[in-house]
């Protein structure tokens, strides 16, 4: 039997914040003798458990601040776990924050192939595919120009199209689906339709529950970073929309 795509135990991520409380008198004699400041630990993640076999994708649901986001940071390599352990087998993609990773002095041509290296594609990959990644973020016409000068919505279906053309295992997505205009959402979604056809695993953290039910054979559901219910998605769905939860 083949091992999980990924396989998640018992994950825990916690950070260090500082207190919002107003200092007393203590802590100001403290932090005046640079003796540090107050801080207290915001658990993010609460023992999560789960595992994903390869070509099974999965949805990500909670409302804002559930954890789906530093979820997917740690299944990325962003974040390490606080305590538990987190691996992933095969190579992955991380599309989480369009339009972030750009040098805004060079142009869109090298910029394709700056960002295509970050993320892992080959020099020559890149050569063959840089006509169809241009036409796909629409920018035939600003292939020279440099990133500073685009929009937002721009330099983020650049970023799109890059990250969309490489061929990996898992596909990492928060919230990529709502970029760009209806056409443009549109041939993103088909792109990972046709990813999943081809046996690929998604993990889609978004608000846009249709596409969690189109797109995902089972879900996750967190809520205040800790694990209410894992399993088939209409069966998760169900229970998010059902309980209250929704904000």
């Amino acid at each position: 039997m083949a091992e999980p795509l990924v396989e998640v135990s018992h994950l825990t991520k916690e950070f260090r914040v500082e207190s919002a409380r107003p200092p007393s008198l203590f802590n100001q004699l403290r932090r005046a003798l640079w003796l540090g400041r107050q801080t207290r630990r915001l658990r993010a993640l609460d023992d999560v458990n789960f595992q994903l076999e390869e070509g099974r994708s999965l949805g990500l649901v909670g409302d804002n601040g559930a954890g789906k986001s530093t979820l997917l940071r740690i299944l990325s390599g962003i974040y390490r776990p606080t305590s538990g352990s987190c691996l992933v087998r095969g190579r992955l993609t991380p599309v989480l924050e369009l339009g972030v990773g750009m040098h805004q002095d060079l142009s869109v041509r090298e910029n394709v192939f700056l960002y295509g290296a970050m993320i892992g594609f080959r020099r020559a990959e890149l050569q063959r595919r840089f006509d169809e990644i241009i036409a796909f973020a629409e920018l035939e016409d600003f292939v020279e120009a440099k990133v500073k000068e685009l929009s937002t919505g721009m330099r983020q279906r650049l970023t799109f199209s890059i990250t969309a053309k490489i061929d990996s295992d898992l596909i990492l997505l928060d919230e990529v689906l709502a970029v760009g205009d209806r056409s443009f959402r549109e041939r993103s979604y088909a792109v990972f339709q046709r990813r999943r056809r081809e046996g690929k695993t998604l993990v889609l953290a978004s608000h846009d529950l249709g596409a969690i039910a189109d797109l995902c054979d089972v879900s996750l559901l967190l809520h205040h970073g800790g694990q209410r219910a894992f399993g088939p998605t209409g069966e998760v769905l169900a229970l998010y929309t059902g309980d209250g939860q929704r904000g």
